[in-house]
């Protein structure tokens, strides 16, 4: 693998699968901005700001086009009306992730995510009567054949021939790509999702004249799934995990790395899942964990372009306003213990050498969350920070060098990376001590104030850059509205983040770069 793809791929394997690779930029770009996310609220909240004096002023006329409600049932909507072009962005964000998922089933929120457009009772079908009734069928095999132990072959055989020809009657009757065919024909474009380890994204783009047809697919896709082609899908998502794991050097360590750094929390299994939990995995199984996470309480809708709040009120009203609240979702996330002594991770791989180190680090909204976004520019903010200017231009002892959190999530706390990729010649230990010289001259000296100021111009533009993206502005909306509350702490943000000094950032430096709380990772 190219150097320098190698490094490209650590950010991209952070507790994401995407189901185009051409989807990276969008998502990156949405990584970069929400992990700039920075506000003083002592953690995951669901009461707003009561004012709009802390969202600057200079953008505070943008800020107040955006309009949020929510149904009775729970659904929750954010619009943002923005006239550049006659096009409409849409983004549904299922507060649900692969951290939700239980021991044994890894992997179902992401296998859920390709199944999600496979259609619905009148989408995607020639016959939905038939067809359901074959897809129970096949059902009902399979756990029969569950039942059965390996030593009677000639029932299992039996079985297995009674799977391939109902499956084969069902696929008859399946019209593949129907729900993607009738997005593109209506000149709808991007259409794509993505599971990470906090939350499920799906999003597309449409004429804005086309807005209540996505309200009608969107519905019925969430109210009348048909998780057709199981055995088919499980396949490609076989394919997948062999593709980025298994067959895959950074892929793999990545994986040994995260279940070395966390001992109970969620955040040390793959999002993917585990190759002996994808093969059991079943339909029931899936629309198991859909109906338990899938719930309007759970999801928020990010609607941005030339689009009227007024018609998207009744829309929403007509097409979700029909739906059960049910039950309200408990979730049962394991507490990580604090780590109280270095661990390490050492594997000898087919791939260039890499060095890491990771430190647990606080959540999104946590109160120290500002100074972490800094702490991040101070060390790897662009060819001018300290990692790459020390490592890469002076010493030469690095092609890449930097600091990055939100590994593999945000949601709960995570870890922060610090990693190197020795250049030619250089070796492993060289790079780890660079590393820790540059952390220690800034746990003893401190952060310049010209140096957070310069930094905290920088995330202001790249955050400003981002507002010219409908899609990527209504990921951002709603990743805060589902996170925080509400969807204009997006905006308050950067006052969040002017008002972290230099002390708060060597403080938080002196508290989490210490050797108890640090995991290393070496592919040698």
């Amino acid at each position: 693998m190219d150097r320098m793809a190698f490094a490209t791929s650590v950010v991209m394997r952070c507790g994401e699968q995407r189901s185009d690779p051409a989807q990276v930029s969008r998502r990156s770009v949405m990584k970069l901005v929400s992990s700039f996310g920075a506000f003083m609220l002592p953690g995951p909240v669901k009461v707003a700001f009561a004012d709009d004096d802390r969202i600057p002023e200079d953008i505070r006329g943008y800020a107040s086009r955006v309009d949020s409600f929510t149904l009775p049932n729970g659904f929750k909507f954010v619009v943002l009306e923005r006239g550049v072009s006659p096009t409409v962005s849409f983004v549904t964000y299922v507060d649900v992730g692969a951290s939700d998922e239980v021991a044994g089933k890894t992997g179902i929120a992401h296998f859920l995510e390709h199944l999600a457009f496979k259609g619905t009772q009148t989408i995607g079908t020639k016959d939905y009567a038939r067809e359901i009734a074959l897809l129970n069928e096949i059902d009902d095999l399979n756990e029969q054949k569950k039942q059965i132990s390996d030593k009677k072959k000639r029932k299992l055989s039996t079985i297995d021939e009674k799977i391939l020809s109902a499956t084969a009657q069902a696929e008859e009757l399946v019209i593949s790509n129907d729900f993607s065919r009738i997005v593109q024909q209506e000149g709808g474009v991007g259409l794509n999702a993505a599971t990470s380890i906090d939350s499920t994204q799906y999003f597309y783009n449409f004429p804005s004249n086309k807005t209540e047809l996505w309200f009608a697919l969107e519905s019925e896709r969430f109210q009348k799934p048909v998780f057709r082609q199981f055995e088919k899908e499980k396949a490609v998502v076989l394919e997948e995990r062999k593709l980025r794991v298994d067959n895959d050097s950074v892929g793999k360590f990545l994986e040994q790395y995260l279940m070395k750094a966390y001992d109970e929390h969620p955040y040390r299994r793959p999002v993917i899942g585990f190759e002996q939990d994808i093969r059991g995995l079943s339909r029931a199984d899936v629309m198991s964990f859909f109906r338990k996470y899938y719930r309007p309480e759970n999801i928020t809708f990010g609607i941005v372009g030339d689009t009227n709040v007024e018609e998207v009120k009744k829309l929403a009203e007509k097409y979700f306003g029909g739906f059960e609240a049910g039950e309200k979702s408990n979730r049962s996330i394991p507490e990580e213990p604090v780590q109280k002594q270095e661990k390490s991770v050492v594997m000898k791989l087919d791939s260039e050498p890499w060095y890491v180190e990771g430190y647990h680090v606080p959540a999104f909204g946590a109160p120290e969350y500002p100074a972490l976004r800094l702490l991040e520019g101070v060390l790897s903010g662009g060819r001018t920070s300290r990692l790459f200017r020390s490592l890469v231009l002076d010493k030469r002892i690095a092609l890449q060098a930097s600091f990055s959190s939100g590994f593999p999530g945000d949601k709960y706390a995570s870890l922060g990376l610090l990693f190197a990729l020795p250049a030619p010649g250089k070796s492993l230990d060289s790079v780890r001590d660079a590393l820790r010289e540059q952390i220690e001259t800034l746990k003893r000296e401190g952060v310049r104030p010209s140096e957070l100021a310069q930094i905290k111009r920088s995330l202001k533009v790249s955050y400003l850059n981002a507002f010219q993206s409908n899609e990527t502005m209504a990921g951002f909306l709603c990743e805060f509205a589902a996170k925080t509350g509400d969807a204009k702490n997006a905006f308050r943000l950067l006052s969040a983040l002017d008002e972290v000094k230099p002390e708060d950032v060597t403080n938080l430096a002196r508290t989490i770069f210490v050797e108890s709380n640090r995991t290393v990772g070496k592919i040698v």
